[in-house]
């Protein structure tokens, strides 16, 4: 019953901003520094947040608290504070690969307008 009433909640859930399909161009950098660096593909983002799949622990990314945005090898966004919103794993049995969704905290003004571009860039379509 539970189940189903979730269900329903997501049919009817209405999101705050609309979010869009990315190119293969958009990426997203964990845990910015030199030695732990890593570079995940983005699948949708939105003003509010974003997801990605990445191979690994949801330890070693809680970690980090901090994503950087990037396409083209351009950052656009050089420092984006986020709470988790879901980490789903994506294999049954032995398998590390992992949907994790983001939501966004607070961004200045600046910021917003980078990712306002950075959105535009690399938005194809919205989901």
């Amino acid at each position: 019953m539970a189940s189903l009433l979730d269900g329903i909640r997501r049919i009817f859930r209405v999101r705050r901003h609309g979010r869009f399909s990315v190119t293969g161009k958009a990426m997203v950098i964990v845990a910015p520094g030199e030695e732990n660096e890593r570079r995940i593909q983005i699948l949708n983002i939105s003003k509010g947040g974003l997801a990605f799949v990445y191979d690994g622990s949801p330890e070693e990314l809680t970690e980090s608290g901090i994503l950087q945005l990037l396409a083209n090898n351009v950052v656009f966004v050089e420092k984006v504070n986020y709470d988790t919103a879901s980490d789903l794993s994506l294999q049954a049995g032995e398998g590390q690969y992992r949907r994790r969704g983001v939501k966004f905290k607070w961004l200045g003004v600046f910021d917003e307008g980078k990712l306002d571009d950075f959105i535009k860039e690399v938005g194809s379509f919205q989901v």
